[in-house]
C-alpha cells in the first residue's frame, strides 16, 4: 500500500471527495506529491512548463512587469506563487539587473513555495542575486512580515494543480465523484450531490451542466478572496489554462479535465500512481474573472497567451545575427521565439489574465501603446 493509500485510511474511514483525494496526493507533508524530494519540472521530471523553452518567456513578463512598475509609481516588489525550480524568478531577475538597474537596485522578490525540496531549489538557484530574493511558505508566512502587500502577484500553472470536487450531471441529476479504497486499489463511487457549496456554485458561476463531468475549484475562490484580502494596490498576474463557460458544454469537455502527468505521458485516470504524478484541471475562466471582480479587482487583460506576448514584447528580444548553427545562442532564442507564438504550440493552451487594485495609468502601458494587433480586425 502506498503512503498516499495509508494516509486515506488512516484518516478517513468513508469515500472522499476528490478535493479530499488531491490534497493528500498532491499536498500531503509526507506522501504528496509536490513535497517530495524528487525533480518534477522539465526534461528529467514529469512535465514542461513555458518557462522551461527558454528564457525570453519569462523575461518578456519582466519587460511587461518593469513597464507597470514604473508607469504607476509601485514599490518594486514582486511576489511569484508558485515558485518550483526557480527559472522564472531568475530570469526575471537577471533581466530586471541587466535592463532595469534602478529598479533592480530596490527590487524585493517574494516567492511563496510549500514544498521544503522547491524552497531549496530556489535558494540555490538564486542565491547570486545578493539576498533580492526571500521565499516563504504559506500566505501566513508572508504575512507576518508584510500584513498587506503593494505590487505585483505572478503565479504560473499554479490553479490547474488546486484541489477540484468533481460533479456529474447524469440523467438530469447532479452527482458528486467520490473516491474510495477497494483493497489496496482506488475506484470511484457516486452519490447524489448534497454538497450546498458546489450547488451554489453551479447556480452562481456556471455553467448549465449538459450530462457531463465537470471539476469545481472552491480552493481556486478562497486563494483569490486571500490575495483580494492582502493585495491592497497593485496587479494579479495569472497564467494558466482554461476553458469559458460555453468551451465547458462541448461535447469535447464532456468527460472533464482532470488528468495526470507521468514521466512525460498524459495519464487520463487520475487515481492511476497516488502521490507519485502530477494531477491538473483546466481553470473555468469565467468563475475566475468574475470572483476576482467580487474581491475588489478591475480587469485589465484576458488573451491567449501567444497574443500577451507579442503586445508585451516577446519579438523585442529577436536577435539580427548572421550565425544560423542551430546552437547558436541566437539563433536558439529566435527559435524559441518562434515556438511561443506558434499556432497549435505551447501558448496556444494558455491564457494570460491581468486584474489591477487601484491603477491609474493603464492607458500608458507598452502594451496597450505598442499593440501590434492594434488597428486590426
Amino acid at each position: 500500500m502506498t503512503k498516499v493509500l495509508k494516509k486515506l485510511a488512516e484518516r478517513f474511514n468513508r469515500p472522499v471527495s476528490y478535493s479530499e483525494y488531491m490534497e493528500v496526493a498532491l499536498y500531503d507533508p509526507e506522501a504528496g506529491y509536490y513535497m517530495r524530494n524528487h525533480v518534477k519540472l522539465g526534461k528529467e521530471g514529469d512535465f514542461y512548463t513555458s518557462n522551461h523553452v527558454h528564457p525570453v518567456f519569462p523575461k518578456t513578463f519582466a519587460r511587461f512587469i518593469a513597464d507597470i512598475l514604473k508607469k504607476e509609481g509601485l514599490p518594486p516588489r514582486i511576489c511569484e506563487w508558485g515558485g518550483g525550480d526557480g527559472l522564472f524568478a531568475a530570469n526575471v531577475l537577471k533581466y530586471m539587473q541587466e535592463v532595469e538597474p534602478d529598479l533592480f537596485a530596490e527590487l524585493q522578490y517574494f516567492i511563496v513555495e510549500a514544498s521544503p525540496f522547491h524552497q531549496q531549489l530556489l535558494r540555490d538557484r538564486l542565491e547570486c542575486f545578493s539576498g533580492k530574493a526571500r521565499i516563504f511558505s504559506s500566505l501566513e508566512d508572508i504575512r507576518k512580515d508584510h500584513p498587506s502587500f503593494d505590487g505585483i502577484v505572478f503565479s504560473n500553472e499554479l490553479i490547474d494543480a488546486l484541489p477540484v470536487h468533481v460533479v456529474q450531471q447524469k440523467n438530469g441529476e447532479l452527482l458528486e465523484i467520490l473516491v474510495k479504497l477497494h483493497g489496496d486499489q482506488l475506484c470511484e463511487t457516486t452519490v447524489s450531490c448534497i454538497n450546498t457549496q458546489l450547488l451554489e456554485w453551479l447556480e452562481k458561476y456556471g455553467p448549465v451542466l449538459k450530462e457531463q463531468r465537470f471539476e469545481i475549484c472552491l480552493a481556486m475562490k478562497s486563494w483569490l478572496e486571500n490575495i483580494g484580502n492582502w493585495l491592497t494596490k497593485g496587479m494579479l498576474i495569472t497564467v494558466d489554462y482554461g476553458y469559458s463557460n460555453e468551451e465547458w458544454t462541448s461535447a469535447e469537455h464532456h468527460e472533464g479535465s482532470l488528468r495526470g502527468y507521468y514521466q512525460h505521458r498524459m495519464i487520463r485516470d487520475p487515481l492511476t500512481y497516488p502521490g507519485e504524478m502530477d494531477l491538473t484541471h483546466h481553470i473555468q475562466w469565467d468563475a475566475f474573472l468574475r470572483i476576482a471582480g467580487e474581491c475588489g479587482f478591475d480587469h485589465v487583460i484576458h488573451e491567449g497567451q501567444d497574443r500577451f506576448l507579442l503586445k508585451a514584447g516577446l519579438f523585442t528580444f529577436l536577435q539580427k545575427t548572421d550565425d544560423f548553427h542551430p546552437f547558436s545562442e541566437a539563433y536558439k532564442q529566435n527559435r524559441a521565439i518562434q515556438s511561443l507564438v506558434h499556432p497549435g504550440g505551447i501558448s496556444s493552451a494558455f491564457q494570460v489574465s491581468v486584474q489591477g487594485k487601484g491603477l491609474l495609468k493603464q492607458q500608458d502601458y507598452l502594451y496597450f501603446t505598442e499593440d501590434p494587433f492594434a488597428g486590426s480586425s
